[in-house]
């Protein structure tokens, strides 16, 4: 497998692979989202046909998932940052797709947990590979861009992609569209292997050794307060919203009384649309911020996510259903800028040849405290209103989580502080 610089392209070929690298990446990232989702707008049927409760399906939607997505994480990120990253996603895809099938297949609760925890263990390798393979194909002023585009690809996966989940679904049934959304990754992954060039690694990586452990590579990033604060300001900010995007679907159903189609439609098109126009110009946005001042890669999600708590929590409260999507939206596009944006600051506070731990690191803890906790703690919360609040429990359930955002928002403006020091220390 050849290598490039997307800076010099092949073997001076341009910057076309880079392109292409991340428009394969991109559909990586699509899948990666679909197969991590799907479950979101299968819930009602799921719970119905296996006769869940609310934190029963919280623990296969959230906690099942991320805990070995969380604890394969580091170890698969550590032999992005040393062997080939390309081959990494390529095998990765191949192994969550194959898992994302097998949970099609499950006739229980217990069957259906252990199908999600292996998903959790394929989908773990992808993003600490691609955000270090982007890192190395782009210049940092236009990472952010790259990082967007990524995050959009993941978001279309997770709108529309679900809007066809939740067709095939309401059609052939919720075991059709498992089935469906896994047979779809194995034809890329083969175009992944077969056709994306591995780039090389950029600044000081190739001078310094690979040999370093991971005890050290953690203690070096853990002495940025910038890098820490960021950490917990995307940790605590994936409580919100992945609490909210695995129950937001069976929200429209259970509180507005629609049906799975619609709801993956318009959903996609609130969800999904708001998601990837918001990455987008958060990229596009940072191509400009940067060169004045790096700190805006940490004050733009500060901005965002304080702005999405008020929009989200307004979803939940109206009691018209096109008022919800409209809000959703808007809601989406402001946390979504400030997302992708902050994804890419990683790379500013880790050398090339720490960048895939440094995102792994993040992932570990957003995955722990966001996909485990965050669906787990909606469902468990709306149970326990459901004496007082009866079918509006779940609405309530997700108002309460939409104050986590501005907690992360607090954290991003913390980071900001030790911006320029870290970023220095990075650099040397």
């Amino acid at each position: 497998m050849s290598t490039f610089d997307a800076r010099a392209g092949v073997k001076g070929g341009g910057a076309a692979p880079a392109y292409y690298g991340l428009a394969l990446l991109s559909t990586v990232s699509l899948l990666n989202y679909l197969d991590r989702m799907v479950i979101a707008v299968l819930v009602e049927p799921i719970k119905r046909n296996l006769g869940l409760s609310d934190t029963e399906v919280g623990l296969v939607a959230g906690f099942a998932f991320a805990l070995l997505y969380a604890l394969a994480g580091l170890p698969l990120a550590r032999i992005a940052d040393r062997s080939s990253r390309v081959k990494l996603v390529s095998i990765c895809l191949v192994v969550w797709s194959a898992m994302t099938a097998l949970t099609g297949m499950a006739r229980s609760f217990v069957e259906l947990f252990v199908a999600r925890m292996a998903v959790g263990i394929g989908e773990a390798g992808c993003v600490p590979a691609s955000h270090s393979l982007i890192g190395d194909m782009f210049p940092p002023h236009r990472r952010a861009f790259a990082v967007g585009v990524f995050q959009a690809g993941g978001l279309v996966g997770m709108s529309f992609g679900l809007a066809g989940a939740g067709w095939v679904a309401e059609a052939y049934g919720w075991r059709a569209a498992l089935l469906v959304a896994g047979a779809a990754g194995l034809p890329v992954a083969l175009l992944l292997y077969m056709t994306m060039p591995e780039p090389a690694r950029s600044g000081q990586a190739s001078a310094r050794p690979t040999s370093e452990s991971a005890m050290a590579t953690m203690a070096a990033l853990a002495r940025r307060p910038a890098l820490v604060h960021l950490v917990i300001a995307l940790s605590i900010g994936a409580f919100a919203t992945y609490g909210m995007s695995q129950w937001i679907s069976a929200f429209f159903i259970r509180s507005h009384a629609l049906g799975l189609a619609a709801v993956g439609l318009y959903g996609g098109l609130a969800g999904g649309g708001g998601g990837i126009i918001g990455a987008i110009v958060g990229g596009l946005a940072m191509a400009r911020l940067r060169p004045r001042d790096a700190r805006w890669e940490l004050w733009l999600p500060a901005a965002g996510y304080g702005l999405a708590a008020p929009l989200f929590a307004a979803t939940f409260l109206l009691p018209e259903a096109l008022a919800a999507f409209l809000l959703q939206f808007a809601a989406t596009f402001v946390a979504s800028a400030g997302g992708a944006v902050a994804l890419s600051a990683i790379q500013t506070f880790a050398e090339p040849h720490r960048r895939a731990t440094a995102i792994a690191i993040m992932l570990m803890l957003s995955s722990l405290i966001g996909l485990g906790v965050g669906p787990t703690a909606v469902g468990v919360l709306s149970d326990a209103l459901s004496p007082a609040t009866g079918g509006d429990s779940l609405r309530y359930a997700l108002v309460i989580s939409t104050a986590f955002l501005l907690w992360a928002s607090t954290h991003f403006l913390l980071a900001a502080r030790h911006a320029r020091a870290d970023a220095a220390a990075a650099d040397q």
